[in-house]
C-alpha cells in the first residue's frame, strides 16, 4: 500500500469524504451522542437521510450519499482498506476522469439494481457503505491484472480472475441470508463494473467516432512547417512519429503525464510511450544510476 500522498488524486478525495462522514456518525453521533434534531443523535440523523432506500426509489440525492455513510468502524475499515488496495493501481491505470466516473457508475447502478430486485420481492432492506462502487472497480482490478496474487479474505492465497468469481458465488449464495449485507447490491455493483469495462474497452472509443467527437489534428513536416488538416473520422490510435514536434523536451514530458492522469497509461500512443523510456533512461545516465 503506497502512502497516502502518493496516491491517486480520486483516491485521496474519496478516502477523505467517506472519513469526514465516518467520523461524523461514529465520533461525534455514536460516541459522543451529539443530537440531530428530531432523529435521535447526528449518526441517526445522518443514516436515516443518507442511506438508500430501494422503497422511496425518487429521493435522487441517496443514490449518491449511501455511498459515504459507514456507521460501523469494521465496516469502514475493510472498505476504504479495499479502496487504497485494489483502486489506486486501477485509477492510475484507468486515470482520474474514467476511474470518477466508473466509480460513481458502479455505485449508482447497484443502487438501482437494488430497486429492481426489490420490485421483484427478493430485498427492501436500506443500504448504506462504498461496497457496491468497491465491486464494479474490483471488476476492472480484475480485468487489468488477471494474474495478480491477493490474500482473499487475508488468509487464502488466489489469483484475481478467481477470487473475483468466489466472491460473486457468495454473495449469490448469502443474498436470500438475511445476514444484513447488501449482497444483492454488491452484485449490481459487478454488474456495472462490467458494463463500464466494456465501454472503456472499445465502446466509447466506437461511440466518439460515430458522433465525430474529435477535434482537428496539427501535422507538422519533417522541415518544421506546420499545417491543420480536416478532423479525421477514422478510429486509429497511432501517432505519426513527429507528428507533433516538441522544442522542449520537458514540455513535452509534462503534457504526456497530465494524459496519463487524465485518461491512463492506456491512452499513451506507442510514440508517445517510447518517448517516455527514452526519457526516463537520459534522467538515468544524468544522474549516474
Amino acid at each position: 500500500m503506497k502512502p497516502f500522498r502518493y496516491l491517486a488524486k480520486p483516491i485521496r478525495v474519496l478516502l477523505l469524504a467517506n472519513l469526514v462522514v465516518f467520523l461524523l456518525a461514529f465520533l461525534v453521533g455514536g460516541i459522543l451522542g451529539f443530537p440531530g434534531g428530531g432523529y435521535g443523535t447526528l449518526r441517526d440523523y445522518i443514516t436515516y437521510f443518507g442511506a438508500f432506500f430501494p422503497t422511496i426509489p425518487f429521493e435522487a440525492w441517496r443514490y449518491f450519499t449511501y455511498m459515504f455513510v459507514h456507521v460501523d468502524f469494521w465496516h469502514f475499515l475493510f472498505n476504504m482498506l479495499m479502496l487504497w488496495m485494489f483502486g489506486d493501481e486501477v485509477a492510475e491505470w484507468m486515470g482520474s476522469k474514467h476511474f470518477t466516473g466508473m466509480y460513481l457508475f458502479c455505485g449508482v447502478f447497484a443502487a438501482f439494481f437494488s430497486v429492481v430486485m426489490c420490485l421483484l420481492g427478493l430485498t427492501n432492506n436500506p443500504i448504506i457503505g462504498a461496497s457496491g462502487a468497491l465491486m464494479g472497480i474490483f471488476v476492472a482490478y480484475y480485468r487489468f491484472f488477471p494474474e495478480r496474487r491477493l490474500l482473499l479474505f487475508f488468509f487464502f492465497p488466489m489469483k484475481i480472475k478467481y477470487a473475483m468469481w468466489v466472491m460473486v458465488a457468495i454473495d449469490v449464495f448469502m443474498a436470500p441470508s438475511g445476514d444484513g449485507i447488501a449482497h444483492l447490491a454488491h452484485l449490481g455493483g459487478v454488474v456495472a463494473g462490467f458494463i463500464y469495462m466494456y465501454l472503456y474497452e472499445g465502446g466509447f472509443r466506437r461511440l466518439s467516432g460515430k458522433l465525430n467527437f474529435r477535434g482537428p489534428k496539427v501535422k507538422v513536416s519533417r522541415g518544421g512547417g506546420t499545417s491543420r488538416d480536416e478532423v479525421r473520422t477514422d478510429d486509429s490510435s497511432d501517432a505519426i512519429e513527429g507528428e507533433v514536434f516538441y522544442v522542449d523536451e520537458e514540455k513535452r514530458m509534462d503534457e504526456i503525464l497530465k494524459k496519463v492522469s487524465r485518461e491512463g497509461i492506456h491512452s499513451l500512443t506507442d510514440s508517445e510511450k517510447k518517448f517516455l523510456i527514452e526519457s526516463g533512461e537520459r534522467l538515468r545516465r544524468r544522474r549516474g544510476m
